[in-house]
Formats: C-alpha cells, structure tokens, sequence
C-alpha cells in the first residue's frame, strides 16, 4: 500500500498485536556477590565491574583498548551505536581491579581486555567466561546486557535522573531508558510515603 501497488491497506482494521511484558530483573547484590567469588582470576573479575561500573555494551567493551582508560578522572571514552561517543565512569573498586590485571599482563597488546592465545577477548568469548561462572556461582539468566539493567536500576533507586541515566547508556530515547529500569516495589512504596 505504502508502495502504491494496493489500493487501499488490507491491516487497517487489524488490532495491534498485544504480547505480555516480560519483568526483566537486574542482579541482585546477592547474585554479584555470587559472580565475584566465583571468579578465578583478577580479569574475570575486573570484567564484572566493568560491565557493572559502566553500563557498556559487550561490543564497546571488546573495542576498548588500555589507553583508553583514565585512571586519574576514573572515566573512559565510548564510541557506541552509530559511532556515537560518550564517556562512561569506572569506579574505584573497577579502577584497583584493571590496575591488578594490568600488573599481571606481560604482553603489550593494546586490548583492553585479552583471552585465550593473547588476543583481544571478543563478546562470544565475554558470554562464554560469564557463563562458565555463572554455573560454578549459581546464578541464573546471566549475560552482558543484564549488568546494563542493574547500573540503570540503581542509579535510579539512588535518585540520578533519568536523562543523566540515559546519557550513561547512550540512549537517545528516554522511553529506551525506561525499559532498563525495573521498580522494586518497595522503593515505591518509599517513594510514596515520602512524597504523599
């Protein structure tokens, strides 16, 4: 129809498609707990808290490379989707860790990140390490993007605004920073007895 090719459009009297929302759950501090203590080396670990730290995609995590890391202002530059850059921040616990694994490097490969044979870890490399520690720690549903919900998740629950929230992300829209974020029903039951 759109394409002139009909005369008129055949779905203009169809319902939209209804499908029930799924509550997609952040981690819980219990289940980071559980990923941290089940790592066996200072990478793994430093990887965690970096997906949680900074709400970066697995693609841009792979990208990074060492340099770009600034430890004094405890930020690093991203260039997302569409080439876009923004600057995400490492927090102090994150900074110890890559300082740990840098230590530990002997190579002088520029990756942020390395795994097997010295190369540059790439995001199925990233799954497959989160998935072998989520079966020793076990913990369930555990992937990359789900470190994104929970950094949304509580900086939210700590009062950042959500534009500041969606610029972390990346997000251009504030309706995509909205589906990161999931409402504990306590912090809203709070929120009303404080605001009512």
């Amino acid at each position: 129809f759109k394409e002139g090719l009909l005369p008129a459009n055949p779905c203009v009297n169809l319902s939209p498609i209804k499908c029930a929302k799924v509550v997609r759950l952040p981690y819980s501090s219990i289940d980071l707990e559980k990923l941290k203590e089940a790592c066996t080396c200072v990478r793994d670990k430093a990887i965690i808290s970096f997906l949680l730290c900074t709400g970066c995609r697995i693609s841009e995590v792979c990208s990074l490379n060492r340099s770009d890391i600034n430890f004094q202002k405890g930020q690093c530059i991203v260039f997302g989707k569409g080439a876009k850059e923004r600057t995400v921040f490492i927090n102090d616990v994150t900074i110890m860790l890559l300082k740990r694994y840098f230590d530990e490097r002997k190579d002088a490969l520029p990756a942020l990140f390395i795994g097997r044979a010295s190369k540059r870890m790439t995001p199925q490399g990233i799954r497959n390490m989160l998935t072998t520690i989520a079966d020793k720690a076990g913990v369930e549903h555990v992937h990359p993007h789900r470190f994104r919900r929970t950094l949304a998740t509580n900086l939210i629950d700590h009062g950042m605004p959500i534009q500041e929230v969606a610029s972390i992300l990346g997000h251009d829209k504030l309706d995509t920073t909205l589906t990161y974020v999931y409402s504990d029903i306590e912090n809203v039951r709070n929120s009303y007895k404080r605001y009512s």
